[in-house]
């Protein structure tokens, strides 16, 4: 069949070693898939008229083997009532069906095997579908990664981002500067108050002294 042909011309084993070597390995394997899938289609279509075709022999079949053992009752039967020309005409069809039957068995077998191997093709078909589906989605998520990568790095260049560290870092400077500074205004403010409450208890430490001398 034609089909045969047709199918072993895709899928083929080295069909991944290609897609390694070509520049545009995502279209590749797209262009494989559909290719597959025509495939596919294509003898799962064989496969049905195969399963048909096995349908129709086995109503042959039945209705041949019928005929045959109806021709060979009537010869029976003509037989017991000394009809022998009647008895030779139904063994003739009987031996005519029983040739037609023996050929619609020939014809069964082989259309069966053909549809055994469609189904053989047709799985095989199948898994290397699945196995370049899956390639390419692996290929597809690299690809995605490598544009998200190239468009951040033309969005925030490696310079501007060495640029953006080092003026954050001058601020970051600036305010620990301006919260040493901070610091030291809070405690000499302190030291302030405290000096200033020395001062009172001396005075008050003065002032109860003399009271006690006068």
């Amino acid at each position: 069949m034609g089909i045969f042909t047709r199918i072993k011309d895709i899928a083929a084993a080295d069909v991944h070693r290609l897609l390694d070597q070509v520049e545009d390995p995502v279209s590749m394997a797209k262009h494989y898939i559909r290719q597959l899938e025509d495939q596919i289609d294509q003898a799962r279509g064989a496969l049905q008229t195969q399963i048909a075709a096995e349908q129709r022999y086995d109503l042959l079949l039945a209705s041949t083997a019928e005929v045959v053992r109806k021709r060979e009752r009537q010869a029976q039967l003509a037989v017991e009532r000394n009809e022998d020309d009647i008895a030779a005409m139904a063994i003739q069809e009987k031996l005519h069906h029983a040739k037609l039957e023996q050929t619609y068995t020939e014809q069964r077998e082989t259309v069966r095997k053909q549809a055994e191997s469609l189904r053989g093709e047709i799985q095989r078909l199948q898994d290397v579908h699945k196995e370049l589906t899956d390639k390419l989605t692996f290929l597809l998520v690299r690809a995605n990664a490598v544009n998200t990568m190239r468009d951040t790095a033309r969005t925030a260049p490696v310079s501007d981002i060495s640029k953006l560290s080092r003026g954050l870092e001058r601020m970051e400077q600036k305010l620990m500067h301006a919260e040493a500074g901070t610091l030291a205004y809070q405690a000499a403010d302190k030291l302030t108050d405290w000096s200033r409450q020395q001062e009172v208890q001396e005075e008050l430490a003065r002032l109860k002294s003399a009271k006690q001398s006068s």
